[in-house]
């Protein structure tokens, strides 16, 4: 349901409530002994386990409430709060457990992951939120643009888990029957992906030492970590099979939807009415894309047989994300450190706030963390202020390569931005990586 609830919540941004705090305000409030990304539960490992507890059991009381049918405007107030608890969560601990150094901090980051994932799952096929969406999305009462989009959102996101076919069945199956592949040794995967999978212990064939292994769920996100990053091409293969064969049950589902979409196609005239119709489509529009098709083809083939040594070595479905990431990096030859001297990191920041002043009439100050905010020594945070609508959030930045981070470019949204009441809004709290500046991951010196 992630997808559902980040989508909905950025659709509810108002404008911007006009706040009168200036710098000096910021600077005192973030004086006080603070928990992890601002979040007071987070001053130790273990306040995962709260945090999660508090989004799962709020949220839950506000299925609760949406049961009773409120009105319009008291149902989106209502999924807009459950979608700040638990999203709270969901970033938090993606970041944590992607960026952070403390193994224990990771560790716990990844129990948090797992449960609320889990909780996703269940508001994800909730037939009382589903109906309530769909309530609102037919009020010809709502007023609010903002709502009327929202709730729009809500159901097609809804939709494409699957809740509205056969009772909801098809995102249950997906839930149920995930699919899955054990891979041993453990060092067949990267390092850097090993607190993304469960570990495993087989039989051991030496000294009666059971072997460590992985269990690797192929639902999307995972698969396409494995298939990017993982060197093994037998691991990818499994991977991809079994992530593009689960689960099995839906195929009934999905020939059910076929035959519908087929007999809705023999009464709309703007529609295919036959596969036939469709294929033609397909095939002139494959005749004027497949020369460029062709040729990026070959060259990712031939950069493979360059890589492997296999001359008759064909591209296979798992190997392109693979061998297209490694291509593109390789492209230019360009040395890394040669390019970042050009880009030093405070004329970089310092041009940033150029631009977003000049674009938007906004200023970034950079200011101080509170005690326990922090999760590295490199760590900046800054604020953005706009001298009529006040302050319009904060900005985490982790630029410096290190040990167990995260090696490719990334951002995160920790807290969204919300109305709260009439005259109070929560200030949006997102965490930046690599993919704004070109030097991110830059080794300490550069």
């Amino acid at each position: 349901m992630s997808t559902l609830i980040r989508r909905a919540a950025s659709s509810l941004h108002p404008r911007f409530i006009h706040n009168q705090c200036n710098l000096e305000r910021i600077r005192s409030h973030h004086l006080h002994t603070s928990g992890l990304y601002g979040f007071d539960l987070l001053k130790t490992p273990k306040g995962f386990q709260r945090f999660v507890d508090e989004a799962i059991e709020r949220s839950t009381e506000l299925v609760s409430y949406v049961s009773g049918m409120p009105s319009s405007a008291e149902i989106i107030k209502a999924m807009d709060e459950i979608s700040d608890a638990v999203c709270s969560v969901v970033d938090s601990a993606e970041l944590c457990r992607h960026t952070h150094p403390d193994r224990e901090f990771v560790k716990e980051a990844n129990k948090a992951s797992l449960r609320i994932n889990e909780y996703l799952h269940y508001l994800n096929t909730n037939h009382i939120l589903y109906n309530a969406v769909m309530k609102v999305e037919k009020d010809p009462n709502v007023l609010s643009k903002e709502a009327k989009r929202a709730a729009h959102y809500f159901r097609v996101d809804f939709e494409k888990g699957g809740i509205h076919l056969a009772a909801g069945k098809f995102s249950e199956n997906i839930i149920t029957d995930p699919g899955s592949v054990d891979i041993f040794p453990a060092s067949r995967i990267p390092n850097h992906l090993h607190h993304l999978f469960k570990p495993i212990y087989g039989s051991g064939s030496r000294d009666n030492i059971k072997e460590k292994g992985f269990r690797i769920t192929t639902e999307p996100g995972t698969l396409s970590s494995i298939l990017q990053w993982t060197s093994d091409a037998e691991v990818r293969k499994m991977a991809y099979i079994q992530g593009n064969s689960v689960p099995r049950a839906n195929c009934a589902v999905l020939d059910k939807l076929i035959a519908a979409r087929h007999e809705i196609a023999q009464l709309c005239p703007n529609m295919a009415s036959s596969p036939e119709v469709v294929m033609s489509f397909l095939l002139e529009m494959s005749k004027m894309v497949r020369p460029k098709a062709d040729e990026e083809f070959k060259a990712i083939r031939d950069f493979k047989k360059k890589k492997t040594g296999q001359i008759c070595e064909d591209l296979e479905p798992w190997d392109e994300a693979y061998f297209t990431g490694m291509m593109k990096s390789s492209a230019y030859n360009l040395d890394s450190s040669v390019v970042a001297s050009y880009f030093p990191l405070n004329q970089c920041i310092e041009g940033l706030k150029v631009l977003v002043e000049s674009l938007f009439g906004a200023t970034f100050h950079t200011i101080p963390l509170a005690p326990g905010e922090s999760w590295h020594p490199d760590v900046l945070k800054m604020s953005l202020h706009h001298s009529e609508e006040g302050d319009l959030g904060y900005l985490y930045l982790d630029l410096y390569s290190r040990k167990d981070k995260y090696p490719g470019c990334a951002h995160f949204a920790i807290k969204g931005g919300r109305r709260l009441s009439e005259t109070e809004y929560q200030l949006p709290q997102p965490k930046f990586g690599s993919m704004i500046w070109i030097m991110c991951n830059r080794g300490p010196t550069q």
